[in-house]
């Protein structure tokens, strides 16, 4: 059962991936047509993004691989000879449920590993080689992190030119805003690796006052350089899971709501294990079809699939908008499809 298993799953888990990534590569065709970008960073880049579009891949891919093992081992004769012979059915589908849930720690080890590093790259790449919209994108009124206690305000910020239009750089300390640089404006100096503030004033805050004192020029400590600064939602997907909870804290620190990056954090634990539901699911499924054709059991691979992915993006919306806790939300799919699959074993004495 594990040969038959793990042939149709790899076959899918090649085939999906490929088709979603085409997929996705035909999407950013325009963008790619224009850009000046080397062919090496182009193919860099989308390369990258195949790790990613695996991992997201690899349920359906052990779904098909399920239903494609059980109809086998139904058309060879082995199921009814198996009950003829009264020996238990689970003692050749549980080896397949086995072959998921060791699936599902191989995905989770990719997910906390590879796939964020290269998500990562392959998205940087796009934005500041492939399709760099910085290079005209103009950001007004805008609040930036410039590092762990650092924060700028600035009225225009122009990233190709790497300059700020009245910037204000906070530096917090324990008891609030310790220094506060005020300038007319800021240049990014390549050189010093710096940003230099002009024609402003800096403000000092401490338990006897403040002070401040004007300059034409001065160096701060603000070291982030242009692109880097460019104001972006940082993505879940990007993140490892214990990166992700620590950026939810850093939001929820800084006043924001750390909801959507808690929920990702959970749902990054109970991804993965959706090969071991779904699996589990499959398995009846499968044994109820019976002598359907491959394609049958394709097209079935493919609904259940989108329907589970569904029901994950529900959970996450419930929680994003705070109506499920996140713990709840992530787990939602897993904990009704695996419910689902219980009942099912068990109604059908499998």
């Amino acid at each position: 059962m594990v040969g038959r298993f793990l042939m149709p799953f790899l076959f899918g888990l090649g085939l999906f991936a490929v088709l979603i990534f085409l997929g996705d590569t035909f999407d950013k065709m325009n963008a790619i047509m224009r850009s000046r970008a080397p062919l090496m960073t182009i193919l860099e880049c989308l390369w990258l993004g195949v790790p990613y579009w695996a991992v997201r891949v690899i349920p359906m891919a052990t779904l098909l691989a399920t239903l494609v093992a059980m109809s086998g081992f139904v058309q060879s004769g082995e199921w009814l000879a198996t009950q003829s012979c009264g020996i238990e059915t689970r003692r050749f589908w549980m080896p397949v449920l086995l072959c998921s849930l060791g699936i599902s720690v191989l995905a989770f080890v990719a997910q906390e590993t590879v796939m964020p590093a290269a998500w990562a790259r392959s998205r940087r790449l796009w934005r500041e080689k492939v399709h760099p919209e910085w290079e005209w994108t103009k950001y007004q009124n805008v609040a930036l992190l410039g590092g762990e206690d650092q924060f700028v305000q600035a009225w225009l910020f122009l990233p190709r030119d790497g300059k700020l239009e009245r910037p204000i750089l906070e530096t917090m300390g324990p008891r609030g805003v310790d220094r506060q640089l005020d300038a007319k404006y800021a240049l990014w100096d390549e050189a010093r690796g710096r940003w230099v503030f002009h024609e402003g004033v800096e403000r000092t805050f401490g338990a006897d006052g403040g002070a401040q004192t004007s300059f034409k020029s001065k160096v701060s400590d603000l070291s982030v350089p242009p692109l880097d600064l460019v104001p972006r939602t940082t993505n879940a997907d990007e993140l490892t899971m214990r990166e992700a909870f620590d950026y939810a804290r850093r939001v929820g620190r800084l006043g924001g709501s750390p909801r959507e990056y808690e929920v990702a954090a959970q749902a990054k634990i109970a991804y993965p294990f959706t090969n071991f539901v779904i699996c589990a699911l499959g398995i009846p499924i499968s044994l109820r079809l019976r002598r359907s054709s491959r394609v049958v059991s394709f097209c079935s691979a493919l609904a259940l699939s989108f329907l589970f992915l569904w029901t994950m993006e529900v959970g996450r919306t419930l929680g994003v908008s705070g109506r499920l806790p996140p713990l709840a939300s992530a787990w939602l799919a897993n904990a009704g499809f695996g419910a689902l699959a219980f009942v099912l074993i068990r109604r059908w004495d499998l």
